[in-house]
């Protein structure tokens, strides 16, 4: 589980993209040119994410800087709530 002090909706928002694409951190970290462990920490808030990263991430998910942005909004940003936006916008 994800320590609630670090969480913030951009890491989440990567986490679920990266989880909805079934891929692996280590998938992820190849494709982007950054450690696993760096793309753990971003999704778990610990590590900032640079626009430049949120832009590769986007490519490796295939996910427009539109739907991001929208994820971003849902209140609460749960999985329930990401895989529910996932069904109707994908």
């Amino acid at each position: 589980m994800i320590n609630s002090i670090y969480q913030n909706p951009q890491s989440l928002v990567l986490r679920f993209m990266r989880e909805k694409r079934k891929l692996t951190l280590i998938i992820v970290a190849k494709e982007i040119g950054i450690k696993a462990k760096d793309v753990d920490y971003i999704e778990k808030g610990i590590r900032i994410v640079t626009e430049e990263e949120i832009s590769k991430f986007l490519n490796c998910y295939n996910f427009s800087i539109e739907i991001f942005t929208e994820m971003i909004k849902i209140k609460p940003l749960t999985k329930q709530a990401a895989n529910h936006y996932f069904l109707i916008k994908t």
